[in-house]
């Protein structure tokens, strides 16, 4: 038997890898570039007036990494007639994948540092820190700007009622609605599982 059609075989084969290996490369390399100019895409449109009138923060968020994530997917989907390594799934991963890593990333930095107590803490003593404090006179501070002056109260109770966990009554009352009786589970579940603060979950019981 001859060695030559070996040898072609065997040629085909590395090609074939080295092509394979290129075309991952290749991928990869289109994945995080579309990821990283969506992302931007994404951080730019809370300096426009998109869906300013979305007061909850967390649900405006939501949208914007949706409508980028389509954005992402459409790219995506372009790339596809130029490249036909690319396939039907990567558009869906792409969508995917965007969106997921960007809601982590959103809830994590962005919600936190617009709900933290900390994020103020720190932040109003940075901004006094040629001052010092006592636990009293921060937590004073704390009381009169965060919930009085900024309004923190009232900004959280009308997000409970756009959200519809709770609802204002005929008699200008509020009351729990079923929604929110199912997220209270939900948050016991996980208070239970996590084993954080139950007094947060179960204030009756202080």
């Amino acid at each position: 038997m001859s060695e030559e059609p070996v040898k072609i075989t065997k040629a085909k084969e590395e090609n074939g890898k080295k092509t394979s290996a290129g075309s991952v490369i290749k991928l990869i390399l289109i994945y995080i570039v579309i990821y990283l100019v969506c992302s931007a895409m994404f951080v730019a449109l809370f300096h426009t007036g998109l869906l300013k009138g979305m007061n909850v923060l967390m649900y405006r968020g939501i949208a914007f990494i949706v409508l980028t994530g389509i954005v992402s997917a459409v790219v995506m989907g372009v790339v596809r007639k130029f490249w036909k390594f690319v396939t039907i799934r990567d558009v869906i991963m792409m969508f995917v994948i965007f969106c997921c890593v960007n809601t982590v990333i959103f809830t994590l930095v962005p919600v936190t540092v617009e709900r933290s107590v900390s994020v103020f803490m720190l932040s109003y003593m940075d901004e006094n820190s040629d001052k010092t404090f006592t636990q009293d006179s921060v937590g004073e501070i704390f009381t009169t700007k965060y919930v009085n002056d900024y309004g923190a109260f009232e900004k959280r109770f009308n997000e409970q009622v756009v959200t519809g966990t709770i609802e204002k009554n005929s008699d200008g009352t509020y009351s729990i609605t079923g929604r929110g009786r199912f997220f209270v589970k939900i948050f016991r579940t996980l208070a239970e599982w996590f084993d954080t603060d139950r007094r947060l979950v179960y204030p009756n019981e202080n």
